[in-house]
């Protein structure tokens, strides 16, 4: 069972509890098969957004409190199992927790792989009574369109601008021209790219390549199309193979994401080159894998939580505001420097 199903049977629960003791943690425990830890956890949650009293051993509601909670829906761009995903875990953790915080509840997390059609969007919108939508990612599937046209409000997590309505991003253009500098004082001169789509991202590693008078050759420019799993490392390998079957290969791979970075590494050492040695590798987004590559991956370090957190609060605000103003929230991004460009700098 989901932890967003048991919290509102357990409001249920305790709401229509018509006994003079208190529901136990035991005694939930039991009935939902889960720890009694779990059950002060949601005990905690839910006291936290005011909709039960917590006690000792137990919990009742509160007298005000309205036995429905608020919900918010989550769409997110992860074309692989949504709780799976390295990146957008951080950010769902994020949105949760703040949402948690200010009283919310999030209603379902499905990704843009599940509801890609006008008609799939209508029977979402149809099918849960949720006040506000999370977009984790952007995408030109008709669904979004069509979501866009008929609900409000909607919140939009991603790098690529020109998004109608309130934008929470972070600077992907800084980040990579930021990297390509560096790299440019390590003495690197023949950079290669591998990305998905051509963002923000893209548009920063061209303009450090001409800022820095590195050899801008396209064709080491390698936007590929993904498979239905998306970024993955398989499509990392596929750039790497591509870039060193080159008459003039790159002396360094610039990733736009770290899982593609880690792919383009494992085909480097498989086919005999050394990283750094014989070429460098850097990546993009800094998730918890990238310090654990041999060697470790040098990247550009997102503040994957931090926009989830925005995300939910700017949400709640228009919840409770229609006529709130929208707004472009952009977050920072850093260089965190490893050993797969050659540079042994602690950050």
């Amino acid at each position: 069972m989901k932890k967003s199903d048991r919290h509102t049977q357990i409001l249920t629960l305790v709401q229509n509890n018509t006994s003079k003791e208190m529901l136990s943690t035991k005694q939930l425990a039991q009935r939902f098969e889960v720890s009694e830890a779990t059950i002060r956890r949601d005990f905690q949650e839910l006291a936290n957004a005011g909709l039960i009293e917590r006690h000792y051993g137990g919990a009742q509601p509160v007298r005000s409190a309205s036995t429905q909670l608020q919900q918010v829906g989550i769409l997110l761009a992860s074309r692989i199992d949504k709780y799976s995903d390295p990146f957008y875990n951080l950010v769902l953790q994020g949105s949760d927790k703040t949402l948690g915080k200010l009283g919310y509840h999030v209603a379902y997390i499905k990704t843009f792989h599940d509801v890609q059609t006008a008609e799939q969007a209508r029977e979402l919108i149809e099918t849960f009574d949720v006040k506000g939508i999370i977009l984790m990612g952007t995408t030109r599937d008709e669904s979004i369109r069509y979501l866009r046209e008929n609900f409000a409000p909607i919140v939009t997590i991603t790098d690529v601008y020109g998004v109608d309505g309130e934008l929470i991003a972070f600077n992907g253009r800084q980040g990579i021209y930021d990297m390509v500098g560096h790299l440019h004082s390590l003495g690197y001169q023949r950079p290669g790219y591998i990305s998905g789509y051509a963002d923000d991202r893209y548009t920063g590693f061209c303009r450090g390549v001409d800022t820095f008078e590195m050899v801008g050759d396209q064709a080491l420019h390698k936007i590929l199309e993904p498979a239905s799993s998306g970024w993955t490392p398989d499509l990392g390998e596929k750039g790497a193979q591509l870039l060193m079957e080159q008459d003039l290969k790159p002396d360094v791979i610039v990733c736009a994401s770290d899982r593609l970075a880690i792919g383009a590494m494992r085909w480097l050492q498989q086919n005999g080159y050394r990283v750094p040695d014989d070429i460098g590798v850097t990546g993009f987004d800094n998730i918890p894998d990238s310090s654990f590559t041999f060697p470790p991956l040098t990247t550009v370090n997102v503040h994957k939580s931090l926009l989830g957190e925005l995300a939910a609060e700017r949400v709640v605000r228009h919840i409770q505001n229609p006529d709130e103003v929208n707004l472009h929230i952009m977050t920072p991004t850093e260089l965190v420097i490893r050993q797969s460009c050659g540079a042994d700098i602690k950050s």
